[in-house]
């Protein structure tokens, strides 16, 4: 499976679409995550972005397989939405046949991600940050540690965000308790 199949399995799984750029690369850092592929994802100030994620949305909106909306939020930001085209779900399903076990991996991924946080884009930072930072130690981290880790990307978290984080991170499978 490449970047393009992952992302149009993520689209997929969603039949709403999904919200923001920042959420479809959080989705991707997990899904890569337990695909074990290397998408390319490195430190950023949301936590860990793949440029090669982001290019393969944009390419997947210039070719017509993905629709991209923008709005206007309270804040005066944009927010994009995405969103299958016709062709985009005709490639799905084949996608879905060549790789049932990966589409299955994401569907539960995108499925955990609504159900437990709606896509909150800010828990899925902090869970991405978190399993980051744990992936890069190579070692159990406590919540301190983890903040004193994150500071090193400037990355900020307490303990609450920490702890909603690790909630996600273990259903995932992200992360498992002793």
């Amino acid at each position: 499976m490449n970047i393009s199949e992952l992302i149009i399995a993520l689209l997929n799984s969603e039949q709403d679409g999904i919200d923001g750029r920042t959420v479809i690369q959080k989705l991707g850092y997990f899904a890569s995550v337990k695909l074990k592929m290397d998408a390319g994802y490195g430190p950023d100030f949301y936590g860990p972005f793949s440029p090669s994620v982001a290019a393969q949305l944009e390419n997947l909106v210039g070719f017509d397989f993905v629709i991209e909306k923008g709005r206007r939020t309270t804040r005066d930001r944009i927010m994009y939405s995405y969103f299958l085209t016709d062709d985009g779900k005709q490639l799905a399903e084949k996608i879905k046949e060549e790789y049932p076990e990966e589409y299955f991996i994401i569907g539960n991924i995108v499925e955990t991600c609504k159900n437990m946080v709606h896509f909150n884009f800010h828990v899925l930072s902090w869970a991405a940050k978190v399993h980051f930072i744990l992936s890069q130690t190579g070692k159990t981290t406590t919540y301190e540690e983890a903040i004193e880790v994150g500071k090193l990307f400037d990355w900020e978290l307490n303990e609450r965000e920490i702890e909603s984080a690790v909630k996600l991170s273990n259903a995932l499978g992200l992360v498992r308790k002793k």
